[in-house]
């Protein structure tokens, strides 16, 4: 049975905004049982306080939700405490009425207190939460700033003796007269997996430039065909035993991306998808013009991601996806992964259309 998969950022969208009206009747609800929990505090010393003490006891309320439930909630305490004071504490009782016009006055001066007071709690509130938030945003820009630093020293570091190690690997391999049979075996296994070492240190210095924008793309306007060809032929033993299917829109314009880095996405995606479907099974190369972006797609018939990744899922697991998903970062466009409607795995990324320079006509030869 066929499924639609539901965007992810769209679901996320509707829940915040579902909580976010929840959030805010239950604030205002708060302000309401805060008035009539004063009101009835009032109401036990009414007979040993005077009426401007209880006036201080709601202008506190109306205070205590301007803190704690923001600057609309506030609104409200304060129009809701003068009705309550005149309700139930200003001759006649229970009445709206008023005997003396004075109060009247008092009213007024209350009302003007409660709705400053509300305001200046409400915009104070507001102002430590937003220093609050970009305190955090600092902190964790500097840690994300720290870890790509140590991470970058570190494959810096790793990549003298890696090679020095590849290099020793590699001579005993080579050695004349050959190692006898075992020691020859273990002299090959230690120089791939020394190369596999060396491979991933440069993968993660290659992950923290890219991330730290510390590598700059070589943009140019090309056709998305000439680099898929070049994926699948660099990636030609890998691909030996898997069929490759590209679709490509005919309607596809130039893009303007890094050869050199695009090229590296096609690759991992399909070297990823041949690494874990069954020989002989089909891969498919797909693009498409969907509004202002080209979606590529790769994906296969094999058995698909593991059940416990969601749908969509905006982080790939991997090293070669995470770099993967850095390069299309810094072309503008966005990474995700799914399990196709039919079963296998889909991953597909997106690119800017963007506006190509106009082509001018070759002039006549004279």
């Amino acid at each position: 049975m066929k499924t639609t998969n539901v965007p992810l950022v769209e679901l996320q969208s509707s829940c915040h905004r579902s909580m976010g009206m929840g959030r805010r009747v239950w604030n205002y609800a708060g302000a309401v049982l805060a008035c009539l929990f004063t009101a009835g505090i009032a109401t036990l010393l009414v007979r040993w306080v005077d009426p401007t003490n209880i006036v201080m006891l709601f202008l506190l309320a109306v205070f205590l939700v301007a803190w704690l439930l923001g600057r609309g909630p506030a609104l409200l305490a304060a129009f809701l405490a003068v009705a309550l004071f005149d309700f139930f504490f200003i001759q006649p009782h229970f009445s709206f009425a008023v005997a003396d016009a004075q109060h009247l006055i008092t009213f007024a001066v209350m009302l003007a207190v409660a709705l400053v007071t509300g305001q200046l709690a409400a915009v104070a509130r507001e102002r430590l939460r937003y220093v609050e938030m970009v305190q955090e945003t600092r902190m964790q820009a500097e840690a994300e700033r720290l870890r790509h630093s140590i991470l970058a020293s570190l494959s810096h570091d790793l990549r003298t003796p890696l090679a020095a190690l590849v290099g020793l690997a590699d001579t005993l391999v080579l050695a004349n007269p050959q190692l006898p049979p075992p020691h020859d075996e273990t002299a090959r296994v230690l120089r791939d997996q020394a190369q596999s070492l060396a491979e991933m240190v440069n993968n993660l210095l290659e992950l923290a430039r890219l991330t730290q924008g510390r590598q700059p793309l070589n943009l140019e306007w090309q056709p998305l065909e000439e680099i898929v060809g070049a994926a699948i032929q660099r990636l030609g033993p890998v691909l030996k035993a898997h069929p490759v299917s590209v679709d490509l829109d005919p309607g596809l314009p130039l893009l303007e991306f890094d050869a050199v880095l695009l090229e590296r996405v096609l690759g991992n995606l399909l070297d990823n998808a041949a690494k874990h479907t069954p020989p002989a099974t089909p891969l498919f190369v797909e693009a498409r013009v969907h509004g202002d972006v080209a979606e590529v797609t790769v994906r296969d018939n094999g058995p698909g991601f593991p059940s416990d990744s969601s749908s969509e899922a905006p982080v790939p697991h991997g090293l070669g996806l995470a770099i993967c998903q850095a390069i299309v970062i810094a072309h503008g466009g966005k990474l995700w992964r799914e399990n196709g409607p039919d079963g296998g795995a889909r991953v597909a990324f997106t690119l800017p259309l963007g506006t190509p320079p106009a082509i001018g006509e070759e002039p006549e030869a004279a």
